[in-house]
């Protein structure tokens, strides 16, 4: 387990505050690398999960909503609602969306309207359904 303390002034009077992180890692701690480990693991990664909770809750997932009290249905509600938000990043991100948008759609909710859209108007054949399956892609992540 790795403990990091951090002391600094607050903003509002000055006064010093502390935080305490707490992290569980398999890592060897010794004292050359738990600076490291804290700043660039640790704490790097709480940002990004905090990050995505944040989202979820006020980026219009509803994540806080109780839809149920059955705890297998709210587990699968929370496992859609990630693959929601996956499949989200994975639009909004990604380089063939880039590709076919270079001036970009606006509003995430531009993209869920033209991409229901598309599920609704598109027809594709058989065939061509066949060659777009079969045939090899690579999607890769654009800088922000």
């Amino acid at each position: 387990m790795l403990e990091c303390l951090e002391d600094k002034p607050d903003g509002e009077d000055g006064k010093r505050k502390s935080k305490r992180f707490r992290w569980i890692t398999n890592f060897n701690l010794k004292t050359n690398n738990v600076i490291a480990l804290a700043n660039r693991g640790g704490r790097i990664r709480w940002k990004i999960e905090n990050e995505g909770f944040n989202v979820q809750k006020n980026g219009g997932y509803d994540l806080e909503h109780a839809y149920t009290t059955d705890p297998v249905a709210s587990k699968v509600f929370y496992f859609l609602l990630q693959m929601a938000h996956l499949i989200a990043q994975l639009t909004q991100k990604g380089s063939l969306f880039r590709r076919a948008f270079p001036d970009g759609v606006g509003s995430a909710k531009n993209i869920a309207f033209r991409l229901l859209e598309a599920w609704r108007n598109l027809r594709v054949s058989a065939q061509r359904m066949t060659q777009l399956l079969e045939a090899p892609y690579q999607i890769r992540f654009a800088p922000p």
